[in-house]
């Protein structure tokens, strides 16, 4: 059974979308983006809020958790050079996020003869047995996505997937930068030819 939950904040994303920061972990990147567009004229940009996400999940979706994703967001693009404004009339592109957590399962079987020979030779009768090995997991996926001021028109998207680790706040903190980073690492496009900030 599989099912699936998207967030409109990003809760369970804090809880271990960001495994980069394990090392040994999987943070798959992607990204996809407007071929026509200048990113490298981008400088300023304003936010859009996430869009509002029926049956998202209460302890995922909050202020708290929502204004630690923004906040981690604001500071790597700071870093890189942008500037937040407030007036969307003075940004060169919008802002926004989506988290989505899937509950997954992998089931491993495992199969096994026990016997013995017979008189020296190494094959006889026995007994086959098989288990299966059962592990209920999660895998949160945080979307970032850049839209053009005037018409809200998508014209990059970054997203990164991975597989919900750790519950401690401070960890899941440090996991969240890490990922947000790794994403925005992606921006702006190489083929852009722009300005790699």
């Amino acid at each position: 059974m599989r099912r699936t939950w998207a967030i409109s904040g990003w809760g369970w994303l804090l809880c271990g979308l960001l495994v980069v920061a394990a090392g040994c972990q999987t943070f798959n990147v992607r990204t996809d983006w407007d071929e026509e567009t200048a990113f490298g004229r981008f400088q300023r940009y304003a936010w859009v809020e996430p869009p509002e996400v029926e049956g998202a999940s209460p302890f995922a979706d909050n202020d708290l958790l929502r204004k630690r994703l923004r906040t981690t967001i604001e500071r790597v693009l700071a870093e890189r050079g942008y500037r937040a404004v407030t007036d969307r009339a003075e940004a060169d592109f919008l802002v926004t996020y989506s988290v989505i957590l899937e509950e997954r399962m992998r089931v491993d079987n495992v199969g096994s003869t026990i016997g013995t020979g017979y008189y020296g030779r190494p094959f006889g009768w026995g007994s086959v047995y098989s288990t299966a090995n059962v592990r209920n997991y999660q895998e949160s996926t945080l979307i970032l996505d850049l839209l053009r001021p005037a018409d809200e028109a998508l014209v990059w998207r970054g997203w990164g997937s991975g597989i919900v680790r750790t519950r401690d706040r401070d960890r899941g903190q440090a996991l969240l930068e890490k990922g947000v980073r790794a994403i925005l690492d992606e921006f702006p496009p190489e083929a852009d030819g722009g300005d790699s900030r």
